[in-house]
């Protein structure tokens, strides 16, 4: 009896060893996009973290499959979402030269203006059948300004793009694609408002 325990006491800690996913294993990395503006304004603008939900506020890439939400086990962002979304705007508009000065909100950057996002949509969605995923992503933006705390303008940037395979190499190339899309939008739609 005393050994049938101790081989037991064994093979459990022998599990406990095993190496889990931990959702490391592939880092699902998306860039800033270079889009040039026209005329630099005189005003400086600071990029706000954005809010989303409670799903897609993480560092797991979020899916939905027959209305359920969940998360691809051996991938991840580099950061949270907003962190990441944030970030590449931040140098997205920066290189698009339409303000005098470009700084997330943390900087301590005085800007005239302030861009507020909200991550609606941020997944892939997957048919009933299976089949390669749709990426989907959907932001509301708005400028307020800094010093009237009025806003000054919104707007809603989309984009839908099929994986090429139901692989992670093609989910993040469309995944990829989609955010360089939204990105090209945002520098547009605030090059028109300027």
């Amino acid at each position: 009896m005393r050994k049938l325990i101790v081989i037991a006491a064994l093979l459990l800690a022998a599990c406990s060893f095993e190496p889990r996913e931990t959702g490391s294993g592939f880092r699902f990395a998306l860039e800033p996009v270079t889009v040039d503006g026209h005329a630099t304004q005189p005003e400086t603008i600071a990029v706000m973290m954005p809010t989303t939900s409670p799903e897609l506020d993480t560092r797991r890439i979020a899916l939905r499959i027959n209305q359920r939400w969940d998360y691809y086990a051996a991938a991840r962002w580099p950061d949270f979402l907003g962190a990441m979304v944030q970030d590449d705007f931040t140098k997205t508009l920066d290189e698009a030269h339409l303000f005098k000065t470009v700084a997330p909100i943390d900087s301590g950057l005085i800007a005239d203006k302030i861009l507020k996002t909200e991550i609606r949509s941020f997944q892939a969605e997957y048919p009933a059948n299976d089949a390669a995923p749709l990426i989907k992503i959907r932001m509301s933006v708005s400028v307020v300004s800094r010093s009237e705390r009025k806003p000054l303008g919104s707007f809603t940037l989309k984009a839908e793009q099929r994986a090429s395979a139901n692989s992670l190499t093609a989910i993040q190339a469309a995944f990829a694609g989609a955010f360089n899309d939204t990105q090209r939008q945002l520098v547009e739609k605030l090059d028109k408002k300027n």
